[in-house]
């Protein structure tokens, strides 16, 4: 379950939370711990852009594994689900 008491914030019932930044970057939370993801919003279908590429290291600096950056792309795709709008994943080539 998500709520959004800041049209900028959603956050869930799981213990995590998604911030629109502006027009660049998200900021992802869980727990103790952040992280900046790059995006874009876009006016288009896809209402946002996200660079799993981004989704690196915490803000103290831990590594994120494969199976996580995964877990934290789930759960971004989900909140913007609940806001009605699809996010587009950018992979560079």
């Amino acid at each position: 379950m998500f709520s959004c008491d800041n049209p900028n914030l959603i956050v869930s019932d799981e213990g995590y939370s998604v911030q629109v930044l502006g027009m660049t970057g998200l900021l992802y939370k869980e727990a103790d711990r952040a992280l900046r993801i790059s995006s874009e919003v876009l006016a288009s279908p896809h209402g946002i852009v996200v660079y799993p590429s981004s989704i690196v290291r915490w803000d103290s600096g831990q590594l994120i594994n494969d199976e996580r950056r995964n877990v934290i792309i789930e759960r971004v795709k989900a909140a913007f689900a609940f806001r009605g709008v699809q996010i587009e994943l950018i992979h560079p080539q």
